[in-house]
């Protein structure tokens, strides 16, 4: 049994799918005034490539799957 199967969540993201999650990163920034130097903004970047490997690859979609993070 050949072991080459990885999901495609496995798969490493390409320039265009950086491009997109730093897109949606830096919307989210600027929208909920988080400084990119916090650790807000680490939880932010993960969640935003977490939800993009698991297949949400709509940016609108992206967006309102995160909501507002660290805001009460």
């Amino acid at each position: 049994m050949s072991s080459d199967f990885r999901p495609r969540h496995d798969e490493p993201l390409g320039p265009a799918d950086l491009e997109i999650c730093q897109g949606v990163f830096d919307v989210i920034c600027e929208e909920q005034g988080i400084s990119r130097d916090v650790g807000e903004a680490a939880i932010l970047a993960a969640l935003i490539i977490e939800l993009y490997r698991q297949g949400v690859r709509d940016v609108q979609a992206l967006r309102t799957l995160i909501g507002t993070v660290g805001k009460a």
